[in-house]
């Protein structure tokens, strides 16, 4: 990572991920069998649906076509309405996807049916990833903490809400964009901790601070770069990197009392038009190489590289959001923010 990024994504390597982690076994840069190399390149696409941003998707397309000379291609959405798609894409038999990675654990839960079983056969890496981070269908690769956005030009540095109880200053009014809670599990997750952590009458004065609504972190940084509006929250460092690398107004703080964040899982897609590709994709992400190249770019913590070795944010302690909100709790905490009305 660059030192201007290193400089104005401020507080990263405070407490990230989760408070344990298992050791792992060094990464490494293993190959499928040949036979699997020689039939995703006669297939020679790959098509990424993710809610990860798209600098950080055409880096690892970019790399994964330099190595394999396999195409890739990605449709970027906000969580919620990725899922839709997916899910009347898979119902009709029309699915464009081979790789599905969201930041929720729930797609994957409430739809095993989607993905592929993962088998060390054809992704030997993952003998190498953190146990605790690799399921039968899918794996956990990233943790997020979950950030705040500000427009530098508009707040100086002592005024930036240094937790999450400093966004319902009155100062704050008519400044926010929220990135909606309804778009993202982990958004969900992100108001119910704040909730637990101060109670409902907050979230009623962060209803009451005249806020404007995002579906997405990514959406909401390009807002704030803009000046349309000063805070973005919650949303996700990565998405605002590429702004910050073209010397935008904007910078990144993780506010904490509670710091939170969220994980990012990978999936191959079980009708996936190109199988092949998706099945090599995914065991090159798992690999030494391509967590070298996402952490150069990234301030983030990678679960297979829990102590930096890699270049990686290492895992530190912090609260995981709770992405299993019941359904009566989001009626509550949306009604309570003024998002029913």
């Amino acid at each position: 990572m660059k030192p201007a990024n290193a400089l104005r994504i401020a507080g990263l390597a405070a407490a990230l991920a989760f408070s344990t982690h298992a050791p792992a076994q060094t990464l490494a840069d293993l190959e499928p069998p040949e036979a699997l190399i020689k039939a995703a390149k006669a297939e020679g696409r790959l098509m990424l649906y993710t809610s990860m941003n798209d600098n950080n998707s055409r880096t690892l397309l970019n790399a994964f076509e330099k190595r394999y000379g396999i195409k890739g291609e990605t449709f970027r959405a906000p969580t919620a309405p990725l899922v839709q798609r997916f899910a009347v894409e898979h119902d009709g038999n029309g699915v464009a996807a081979d790789i599905f990675s969201v930041a929720s654990p729930l797609p994957f839960k409430n739809n095993p049916e989607w993905f592929a079983p993962l088998d060390k056969s054809f992704a030997p890496n993952l003998a190498n990833w953190p146990k605790e981070g690799v399921h039968e269908r899918r794996y956990t690769w990233t943790n997020e903490i979950l950030a705040l956005a500000y427009n530098t030009e508009q707040v100086k540095a002592e005024e930036v809400p240094k937790t999450w109880a400093d966004i319902i200053n009155p100062k704050w009014k008519g400044r926010i964009v929220l990135s909606d809670p309804r778009a993202a599990d982990n958004y969900m997750g992100w108001l119910d901790a704040i909730e637990t952590a101060f109670g409902m009458d907050f979230v009623r004065k962060l209803g009451a601070q005249d806020f404007k609504l995002t579906p997405s972190g990514a959406s909401g940084v390009q807002m704030v770069a803009a000046g349309a509006a000063t805070l973005n929250l919650p949303t996700i460092a990565t998405f605002a990197t590429p702004l910050i690398e073209k010397k935008a107004p904007i910078a990144v703080i993780y506010p904490g009392e509670p710091q939170l964040a969220s994980a990012r899982d990978i999936a191959i897609v079980a009708k996936a038009p190109h199988p092949q590709a998706a099945r090599l994709f995914l065991n090159w992400t798992l690999s030494l190489e391509a967590t070298k190249l996402y952490c150069g770019v990234n301030a983030v913590a990678v679960v297979g590289d829990p102590d930096g070795k890699a270049g990686c944010v290492p895992l530190r302690g912090a609260k995981e959001v709770n992405f299993e909100v019941s359904e009566e709790r989001v009626r509550t905490l949306t009604r309570e923010l003024g998002l029913n009305k």
